[in-house]
């Protein structure tokens, strides 16, 4: 099949097709084929800010097309946050309109000289003045550029315009690019928003044969307790009671495992105030979930959002928590890391290393430094370096993050395999690349405290995942399909055939060449390591067991 995508200079404002069909058997698209151009095509040592970094957004050969949940895309660059690479997923309706416009995706390079937005129409492309959207917000970029309800945006807010080193792009308003600060690689070259709308239908090389294995795994998908209940009654916050009692809620920022005011947040709290339900493109679980507490109406409040601006703050007031999200969203932030950064700060300020008045869960300067940091004024400039640099500038040593980026919402503190995942993570510490932490944690397949079988767990976990990030389907497909699942949906896709295992050795290159990229950039052995107040929970033996099984030296 064929896979065009668009490449962009937008310094010398020239957009160029090219076909990348010919990468799909070994990178499968998205995630992968975005690791291999920026592998092979970005200079080593590239400044993250510098207009020779590249930007890459990619979809699937899945993206747009009748398998299940399959509204996703990738967006890859070098971060700003950690000096790694960088791949960051999105969800919504974006894929979906851009692959109907006969686009896979598209390659950024150079800065604009001024703010420019791309817009995608039918096989069209063409660079727009954005000189009057610079400095709104992502909602209202998006109440600007849509001609009706189909087109569809993605952009940046403030914290990008500002190189916020965590800021995110945005699509819909609510649904981000999140991790790894990509929102701030694209204002560094000056581009605001990318517009798409398409008339066409998405390729696929046999409809009926993807019609009927989608129907299959459909009804797989319906079978499973989290993907046909759980996660369509609650969206992700059902975890937190559950990770709270099991003393794995960072709070306060890790000084504690578990949070008295948990109940306050959880799932089961937000199920009241639950108004409305949503999903992505061809998702039958609609674990998206619009939220109302006391007048204040959020959509996509994740557990995520929840533990980091609740429990790691020390704040058992969702309102708050509501509000955070959407500024955080107008504005264009990670919220995993600006929680993380917020509360870090609390913590600075109780050693009396910045001078700002603020105690563990005090809900409007929580807000107030949310909305400073978007803008880098005062104490916001610092926040907006992540935890990594601001321990960098004031000196302390108890910054929690792996490679510069901040942690999830599970401690992985006496979690052997979840320790191991943070710490081999190719863009830093990400509970997602690997997820074991469902097995130790949610369904308790694995035991926490164990170490036996659990790098081979790990290593099948970061390949499988770093495919399914390739194919433009959601990861919670996961819960319910295997391999073999997904080399059905991909053959009827693509017209190429693969088996299960074929998609575990695909995913297997993409994850060692994001680690070639890593070592030619400077990240070593000593990289894979967690935070020093957490250190001791990487198992040395399992370590060693992990880089056997991968070959490495």
């Amino acid at each position: 099949m064929e896979f065009s995508v668009l490449d962009v200079d937008l310094e010398k404002r020239k957009i160029r097709s090219r076909d990348l069909s010919g990468l799909l058997p070994d990178y499968i698209g998205g995630k992968g084929l975005g690791t291999k151009l920026l592998y092979d095509e970005l200079p080593p040592g590239t400044d993250p800010l510098s207009p020779e970094n590249i930007l890459i957004f990619m979809a699937g050969p899945l993206s747009g097309t009748p398998a299940p949940m399959s509204g996703r895309m990738s967006a890859v660059s070098r971060s700003p946050l950690t000096g790694a690479i960088c791949d960051s997923h999105c969800g919504g309706y974006f894929a979906y309109q851009m692959r109907k416009a006969g686009i896979g995706g598209m390659i950024f390079r150079g800065r604009s000289p001024e703010p420019v937005y791309l817009r995608i129409q039918d096989g069209d492309a063409v660079l727009e003045d954005a000189s009057d959207l610079w400095g709104l917000d992502t909602r209202e970029t998006e109440d600007v550029l849509k001609d009706d309800r189909a087109t569809r945006v993605i952009s940046i807010g403030k914290a990008g315009e500002n190189l916020v080193r965590f800021a995110s792009i945005i699509h819909d308003g609510h649904r981000a690019f999140g991790r790894g600060g990509l929102g701030a690689v694209m204002g560094s070259k000056n581009l605001k928003a990318v517009v798409a709308r398409g008339a066409g239908r998405v390729p696929v090389h046999d409809p009926e044969g993807l019609k009927k294995v989608s129907r299959r795994c459909y009804a797989l998908l319906a079978e499973h307790p989290t993907t046909g209940r759980v996660l369509r009654r609650y969206g992700t916050p059902n975890v937190l009671n559950i990770v709270n009692a099991q003393g794995r809620l960072p709070t306060r920022y890790f000084s504690a495992g578990s949070f008295e005011g948990a109940e306050a947040v959880s799932g089961e709290e937000m199920e009241g105030h639950i108004v409305g339900h949503y999903g992505c493109f061809g998702c039958p679980v609609r674990c998206g979930k619009t939220v109302e507490v006391r007048g204040v109406r959020s959509r996509s409040l994740e557990y995520e959002t929840i533990f980091a601006f609740g429990p790691l703050c020390g704040n058992d007031d969702l309102e708050t928590v509501a509000r955070a999200n959407e500024l955080c969203n107008a504005h264009g932030m990670d919220t995993i890391s600006c929680g993380s950064a917020v509360a870090y700060f609390i913590a600075l300020a109780g050693k009396g290393l910045v001078d700002w008045d603020i105690t563990w869960g005090d809900r409007e300067k929580i807000l107030e430094l949310v909305e400073l940091t978007a803008g880098r004024e005062g104490p916001g400039d610092l926040l907006a370096e992540g935890v990594k640099g601001m321990a960098e500038k004031t000196g302390d040593r108890d910054a929690v993050h792996v490679k510069g980026m901040e942690l999830p919402g599970y401690d992985p503190r006496g979690t052997y395999g979840l320790g191991l995942a943070y710490a081999t993570s190719n863009r830093g510490a990400c509970h997602l690349r690997g997820p074991v932490y469902i097995e130790e944690l949610l369904t308790s397949d694995l035991k926490p405290g164990e170490t036996a079988g659990k790098a081979a767990r790990v290593k099948h976990l970061q390949d499988l995942h770093a495919a399914i990030d390739s194919m433009g389907i959601c990861k919670f497909t996961a819960r319910a399909l295997t391999a073999d699942d997904y080399a059905d949906l991909l053959g009827a896709a693509t017209g190429i055939a693969f088996t299960g295992d074929d998609i575990l050795a695909a995913g297997e290159a993409i994850f060692n060449l994001e680690r070639a990229f890593n070592l030619r950039e400077g990240f070593g052995r000593e990289d894979d390591v967690l935070p020093v107040r957490l250190r001791e929970e990487v198992n040395e033996e399992l370590l060693r067991e992990y880089y056997a099984l991968r070959g490495w030296d």
